[in-house]
């Protein structure tokens, strides 16, 4: 039987098409031996069935169709031509699989080089020296300030190749020595709101600071004064103050309640905004531990009473900063008064809170904005900064945080709503 079915395979072959004609050329003699000869009965084979099927099935038991051979097409299993091609599929197959594992695998190695990349470099202890190469003996400009006592100066210079801000800070009475070891510990932390500490170098009476400086950056004192134009402020418009209102209150919601630390020198001067998109950043991060408020007792952005560092102080410190990103003004100014012929200190929180209670914020507010923000929500953030400035009861950071946030989302969908240009305001009433 087996015989005959090989008979009837090649008088059919002939109605095959050139293709199948050419796949069964490709077959082995093997094959032909195979269809000759019977199988032993324990050999499987997926591409012929047993002879006692083959009793059952004369016709179909060789894959082959009992239709007219004009018409008759395979449908049994394939030639050995075709399983040559399953295999190469297979084949395939397992490459594709191959190649994609090892693009997964490229893939993963380079995020987790990216990620590696993000990370702060550890801090370090730079030698007295070459930090005073680095700004020709100390004696080069300073910027950010007026005068070299001034808190808020400090000098733009290259150390190790990196643009850096150096700050020159006054040590706290019996801190613990600045080490290799407190450095390590605040430089563990990485927010997009701290600015990257790149390493302190203690001596002698003073302690140095370097943070690494983005190009176009500034102090938020100089963004907000120039004393040679006292007309130009590099936030001139209302989004871009309230920006960096949130980036502030962002960093130090992450120092008080993540990072577990208090900042203890939160003013204008420990703040870098950086361009393009002005957003602003915490520099002095962990400087309490070893560094004296400053101008304690004299600030305008200490606690009433109390110059030690904690979250309340620098809770009350962010309301004074909030106060005068509104403002413009400094925290504490004096006012001639024609009345005693005498000059009067003047508190940004005293003109705040009377506006505020008056209903005169728009007022108020930066005259260098012109009338281009929304009063609502310059009353709300006046009250935030008030309440956090309060003699008690202050909240949290996470609670300032997310309302300076609110703000600051609502104030982007007011600016894409009415589109305020850059160049110029328009007022709808005099102020």
């Amino acid at each position: 039987m087996l015989c005959s079915d090989a008979v009837a395979v090649r008088s059919r072959s002939w109605a095959w098409s050139q293709r199948e004609r050419a796949m069964c050329k490709a077959r082995s003699s093997s094959d032909s031996d195979a269809l000759a000869s019977p199988r032993p009965a324990a050999a499987p084979s997926s591409r012929r069935s047993s002879s006692s099927s083959a009793k059952r099935r004369p016709a179909a038991a060789a894959g082959v169709s009992t239709s007219s051979p004009s018409t008759s097409s395979y449908s049994g299993a394939a030639p050995s031509g075709t399983g040559t091609g399953t295999g190469t599929a297979s084949a395939q197959r397992r490459g594709t699989t191959s190649s994609s594992s090892t693009s997964s695998a490229s893939s993963s190695r380079a995020s987790l080089a990216a990620a590696r990349a993000s990370l702060p470099d550890p801090p370090v202890l730079y030698p007295f020296q070459e930090l005073a190469a680095a700004t020709n003996s100390f004696l080069a400009k300073r910027a950010g300030g007026s005068g070299s006592s001034s808190s808020a100066a400090y000098w733009r210079c290259s150390i190790r190749g990196r643009d850096a801000a150096l700050f020159q800070l006054h040590p706290r009475p019996g801190a613990a020595a600045v080490d290799a070891a407190a450095l390590a510990r605040i430089g563990r932390y990485h927010h997009t709101s701290l600015a990257r500490l790149l390493g302190a170098c203690p001596a002698g009476a003073h302690l140095y600071l370097a943070y690494e400086l983005p190009p176009g950056a500034a102090t938020l004192a100089a963004c907000l004064r120039s004393p040679r134009n006292p007309s130009f402020t590099a936030l001139r418009t209302w989004v871009s103050r309230v920006q960096v209102a949130a980036d502030v209150a962002q960093g130090l919601e992450y120092v008080h309640h993540h990072a577990g630390a208090v900042h203890g020198r939160v003013s204008p001067s420990a703040v870098i905004v950086s361009d393009p998109g002005l957003r602003a950043r915490l520099t002095h991060f962990g400087a309490a531990e070893f560094a004296a408020p400053a101008d304690a007792g004299e600030s305008p952005y200490a606690t009433p009473g109390s110059s030690e560092p904690s979250r309340e102080a620098d809770v009350y410190a962010f309301g004074v900063l909030l106060l005068e990103l509104l403002s413009g003004e400094e925290p504490a100014r004096y006012r001639f008064d024609r009345g005693t012929k005498e000059f009067q200190r003047v508190s940004v929180l005293e003109t705040a809170a009377a506006a505020s209670a008056g209903g005169s914020v728009r007022n108020w507010v930066d005259r260098r904005l012109g009338d281009s923000f929304p009063v609502a929500a310059a009353e709300r953030l006046v009250a935030v900064a008030l309440r956090c400035a309060a003699a008690e009861d202050r909240p949290d950071m996470t609670w300032v945080a997310g309302k300076v946030s609110k703000v600051y989302l609502e104030s982007r969908a007011w600016e894409q709503k009415v589109q305020v240009p850059d160049e110029f305001s328009v007022s709808v009433a005099p102020r």
